[in-house]
C-alpha cells in the first residue's frame, strides 16, 4: 500500500499538462497521451466507452478539466480558484465546470451502484498502471516557470568597484536590521470549507433537477460531510472552530428530514379529543410534530374501542379509565421514552405492550390502543 501511495502521489506532482494545441475540448485526454506517450485516439475512446458504461466518463473528463494545468499555466483551475496560483481560465468558467460536476456525478449513481464502483476503480488502476509503467517518461508539456526577478530601476549593469577591489579601503558596512519575523498565518480552513460548501449546495440543487432522487436529506448530508472534513482538517492547524456553529444545526435539521415526514402544514401544532360516547372515538390520530392527547376517561363503562395515535416527532397521551380492560402496544421507532400502564423503556428502538385490566379486574370497557412515535414520549396513563 505505501507503494501505490507513493505512485498516487507521484502522479500528482508530474500530473499531465492539457496543451493548447491539438485538443478536441479541454484536452483532458490529449494530455495523458502526450504524457505518456500513448495515441491521444486510444484515450478518447476510454473517455467514451466510460461515459457509455453508466455515464462515468462524463465525471471523469470534467474532473480532469478541472486538475489537470493548463500549458503554460502555474496551477490547475481549481487550484487557481483557490489563489494557489495563476491559471488562465477565468473563475466563471472555474464555478461552472464544477457546478456541472454535480448533475454529472448523481447520473450515474441514479442508474447503477455496483457498476459504477467497479468502473471507478478499474479507472484509478489504470492510472495507476500508467504511471507505475510510464511515469519516468518525461512530459511532452510543462507548466510555466515563475516569473523572473525584475532589476532594480536605476542600478548600474556593471560594478565599479569590480576593476580594483584591493585599491579601496572602505569601512565594514554596519548589520541591516532585521524586520521583525510576520506572525505565522493561520490557514483559512474556515473560508475554504465554506466556500466549497457553497459550491456543494449550488450545484446539489441543479443536481436535483436531473435527479429527483437526490432531495433535501441528500443535500444536507453532503453539506454535513463537507463541513465535517474541513473541521476535522482544521484539527490538525488549530482553526475551522467556527464551523461548529454551522455543522451542529444543519445535522440536527438532517436527523429530523431523515426521521420526520412532512405531508403538510395542517400536521403541525396540538391535537386534544376527549370522545364521550364510543362512536365519536376515531380509528386514528395522526400528526407529523407536535402533541396529541386523547382522553377516554368519559366513556361509558360499556362497549369497546380501537383506535392509533401516531406521530413522527412528538408526545403522545392517552388518558384511560381506571376500570377499563386495556389491551396495548408502545412503540418509538427511532429513539424515545415510553411509560405506559406501568411498563417503561427509553432508548433507541423500544417497545412495550401488554393487557392491563384495571382496578375491578376483567369486565367493563374494553379498550385496544396502538401509540406509536418516531422521535419522542408515549404515554398511558390510568388515572
Amino acid at each position: 500500500m505505501q507503494g501505490v501511495a507513493d505512485t498516487l502521489r507521484e502522479f500528482w506532482a508530474h500530473r499531465p499538462v492539457r496543451p493548447r494545441a491539438g485538443r478536441k475540448l479541454g484536452g483532458v485526454a490529449t494530455g495523458i497521451a502526450m504524457r505518456y506517450q500513448i495515441d491521444p485516439v486510444i484515450v478518447r475512446i476510454a473517455f467514451v466507452a466510460l461515459a457509455l458504461s453508466g455515464g462515468v466518463g462524463v465525471p471523469m473528463y470534467l474532473a480532469g478539466w478541472l486538475l489537470l494545468p493548463e500549458e503554460g499555466d502555474q496551477v490547475s483551475p481549481l487550484e487557481a480558484l483557490l489563489n494557489k496560483g495563476h491559471s488562465s481560465m477565468s473563475q466563471a468558467r472555474t464555478v461552472l465546470l464544477g457546478l456541472l460536476m454535480f448533475p454529472a456525478v448523481a447520473f450515474p449513481f441514479n442508474d447503477g451502484g455496483f457498476q459504477v464502483f467497479a468502473t471507478l476503480a478499474a479507472s484509478i488502476a489504470c492510472i495507476y498502471l500508467l504511471q507505475k509503467n510510464r511515469g519516468h517518461l518525461q512530459p511532452a508539456t510543462t507548466l510555466a516557470d515563475p516569473p523572473p526577478v525584475a532589476p532594480v530601476p536605476g542600478a548600474p549593469a556593471w560594478d565599479p568597484l569590480g576593476a580594483a577591489p584591493f585599491a579601496w579601503d572602505l569601512p565594514e558596512p554596519a548589520p541591516r536590521p532585521q524586520p521583525p519575523a510576520p506572525r505565522p498565518r493561520k490557514p483559512r480552513v474556515a473560508a475554504t470549507t465554506l466556500g466549497v460548501a457553497t459550491m456543494v449546495l449550488a450545484g446539489s440543487v441543479i443536481a436535483g433537477i436531473w435527479a429527483p432522487w437526490f432531495t433535501a436529506p441528500h443535500i444536507i448530508g453532503l453539506l454535513v460531510a463537507v463541513l465535517a472534513a474541513g473541521l476535522l482538517a482544521g484539527s490538525f492547524v488549530d482553526a475551522g472552530r467556527g464551523l461548529i456553529w454551522l455543522l451542529v444545526p444543519l445535522s440536527v435539521v438532517g436527523f429530523g428530514l431523515t426521521t420526520v415526514g412532512f405531508d403538510g402544514p395542517n400536521d403541525f401544532g396540538d391535537l386534544k379529543s376527549t370522545p364521550k360516547t364510543v362512536a365519536e372515538v376515531k380509528d386514528r390520530y395522526e400528526i407529523s410534530v407536535g402533541s396529541v392527547m386523547l382522553d377516554l376517561r368519559e366513556l361509558p363503562d360499556s362497549g369497546s374501542v380501537k383506535t392509533a395515535l401516531e406521530a413522527d416527532l412528538g408526545e403522545l397521551v392517552v388518558h384511560v379509565p381506571k376500570n377499563a380492560d386495556v389491551t396495548f402496544n408502545c412503540e418509538a421507532s427511532s429513539i424515545g421514552e415510553l411509560n405506559c400502564l406501568g411498563k417503561q423503556a427509553d432508548g433507541s428502538t423500544v417497545q412495550v405492550g401488554g393487557t392491563d385490566l384495571g382496578e375491578n379486574g376483567e369486565g367493563g370497557l374494553k379498550i385496544d390502543l396502538d401509540v406509536l412515535t418516531n422521535v419522542g414520549e408515549v404515554k398511558v396513563l390510568r388515572d
